[in-house]
């Protein structure tokens, strides 16, 4: 189902900012859009819809504290992780319908959503690496390079085509598979199981250090992959910084994997944050209608360079992480001056004579269009 979005600025009443996109999943059209919808119709019409993204997306965050803390008490807190993954769905389709109600979206709101969503991604593996124990760099590092992979590239595709596809088996599909599997890794007959040697039931591979969970793992990243070349086919394009970001990606990756081997939390969050401020940068040319941006080389020549040389010190480590993370909030501050002009934290006042004509009008779209996704 296509859908284009269009929606008045605040700014200036006689321009519009309009976006589309293809969302042919399973779960939106049939359940999360339609949840969103009935949702939508109990808020404010003060309510902002960056608000609705900020607070939805700090689930998120909140789902991973939960992880963290499960050790240290004898609540089973983890069965709200799958909870907070719903709301944030909720949330996440809610968000653009608020903008398309009260005629608010904005290429700050836009930025806003999709960015948000690229920590969505780390998160969800953060609490599998978690719950399962993995820590075996290597595999941590070819997981985020995998499944953020598959993130950029619909990203890609959309700058390409100015319209982002989301398949069947979409990232409401992955999200909602990933995070349950994650959250049945705290059940520990489960875990027990699932951490089993892939040898015990096939003698033939017992020489390998393999167990059940990688087994699952990998299928998933080797989905992502098919995804990722999918939506690189369909495009029918890359380009010259778009090539160097998966080539300069999996160098790091690499190197992450061995210079900072013995510290799970340096190797995950430097790697996360390196593909999210690609995608950062990425998407503002998107919304911006800018050149692609190049991946940042200078991380991975210091990289390889501590690898050449041994250097392995936390201080170093704590550095190539604080570096790319204030990358990331320069380059998403800049972003937010230049559409400063839209942020508020309650939306324009709406007559009342203004707005009833306009839900009426929302309501019937949404009776006719059932199942389509609006994007802020």
């Amino acid at each position: 189902m296509k859908l284009k979005a269009t929606v008045t600025s605040d700014s200036d009443s006689n321009k519009k900012y309009s976006y589309s996109s293809e969302d042919l999943s399973i779960l939106d059209c049939y359940v999360i859009n339609p949840l969103a919808e009935k949702v939508v119709k109990k808020f404010p019409w003060w309510l902002p819809a960056n608000i609705i993204t900020i607070v939805s997306s700090a689930l998120v965050f909140l789902a991973s504290v939960i992880a963290i803390t499960v050790k240290s008490t004898n609540w089973p807190i983890w069965i709200l992780i799958p909870v907070c993954y719903i709301v944030y769905l909720v949330g996440d389709a809610a968000d653009g319908l608020q903008a398309r109600r009260t005629k608010t979206g904005s290429p700050l709101g836009e930025f806003c959503d999709h960015f948000l969503d690229t920590f969505v991604t780390g998160q969800m593996l953060f609490i599998i690496c978690i719950s399962f124990r993995i820590r075996n760099p290597i595999f941590i590092g070819v997981m985020l390079y995998l499944s953020y992979f598959a993130q950029i590239s619909a990203f890609w595709e959309k700058y390409v085509t100015h319209r982002l596809h989301l398949g069947r088996f979409s990232a409401t599909e992955s999200i909602l598979s990933l995070s349950t599997f994650g959250t049945i890794g705290f059940i520990k007959p489960v875990n027990v199981f699932l951490s089993q040697q892939v040898g015990k039931f096939i003698p033939a591979l017992g020489v390998y250090n393999v167990r059940l969970v990688d087994v699952f793992l990998c299928v998933a990243l080797f989905c992502s992959l098919i995804v990722s070349i999918t939506t690189l086919i369909r495009t029918k394009k890359v380009s010259l910084n778009f090539a160097l970001y998966m080539i300069v990606g999996a160098v790091l990756t690499a190197t992450a994997a061995f210079v900072e081997k013995d510290s799970f939390f340096h190797v995950f969050l430097t790697l996360t944050f390196y593909h999210v401020n690609y995608s950062a940068a990425l998407l503002s040319s998107i919304i911006m209608k800018e050149k692609d941006p190049a991946p940042d080389i200078l991380l991975t020549v210091a990289m390889c360079v501590a690898l050449i040389f041994e250097l392995h010190h936390p201080v170093l480590l704590t550095v190539f992480f604080l570096y790319i993370v204030i990358f990331v909030a320069i380059r998403v501050a800049l972003f937010i001056r230049k559409n400063s002009q839209y942020w508020y934290w309650v939306n324009p006042e709406l007559s009342e004579n203004a707005v009833k004509p306009e839900e009426k009008t929302e309501e019937k779209s949404v009776g006719q269009d059932a199942g389509e996704k609006t994007i802020d």
